[in-house]
């Protein structure tokens, strides 16, 4: 009997352990990127400088260390208009001892 009550407090113990381990792993796989927060502002000032249009995919280019000790963070956004499709290429300078924008720039490319 007492062998049987040690078993199943084994058991729960592993099961309860064995979850631990499984939510870390799925919250590790989840998290978000190191960019995001400026991927949700080249988004956002993507869509203040076209109102009127939709922006169908979006591409992080990545970090660049600058020599002044700043970085730029560049993303292509995909921007359908009317009839047209196009690109626009965010660059965002940031500081990032302070994790602050410094400037922030959009380009249009590939306009057909």
């Amino acid at each position: 009997m007492l062998r049987h009550i040690v078993m199943k407090a084994v058991f729960v113990l592993l099961s309860l352990a064995h979850t631990e381990v499984a939510s870390t792993e799925s919250s590790a796989l989840f998290s978000e990127p190191s960019y995001a927060k400026w991927g949700k502002l080249a988004v956002l000032e993507t869509k203040k400088m076209y109102q009127d249009a939709s922006i169908v995919d979006y591409k992080y280019e990545g970090r660049k260390m600058l020599p002044s000790g700043q970085a730029n963070e560049s993303f292509v956004l995909w921007v359908h208009k009317d009839t047209k499709e196009f690109g626009v290429r965010v660059v965002m300078t940031i500081e990032p001892s302070t994790d602050q924008l410094v400037s922030l720039k959009l380009t249009e490319i590939n306009a057909e």
